[in-house]
């Protein structure tokens, strides 16, 4: 009798270390999944950012120039 308690007692803590490391697990896959996404949204952010400076420091009359010489016509 002894041993039936002591197997089925063995399976439990088998059992549920199983699941305790199936959790852990997850909740580290979720961590790293939540970084990444974080750090990805940091360099878009930094990217918007970079190319707004560029787009409100160049002024109007650039823009215009910039696109005359890029679209005209040659003869």
């Amino acid at each position: 009798m002894i041993k039936l308690y002591l197997t089925i007692l063995i399976c439990a803590i088998v059992c549920g270390a199983f699941f305790y490391g199936k959790n852990v697990g997850t909740s580290e896959c979720e961590m790293k999944k939540l970084h990444n996404q974080i750090d990805t949204t940091e360099q878009y952010q930094i990217k918007e950012r970079n190319i707004n400076d560029k787009v409100y420091k160049t002024g109007l009359r650039d823009i215009r120039r910039i696109l005359h010489d890029k679209y005209t016509i040659a003869e």
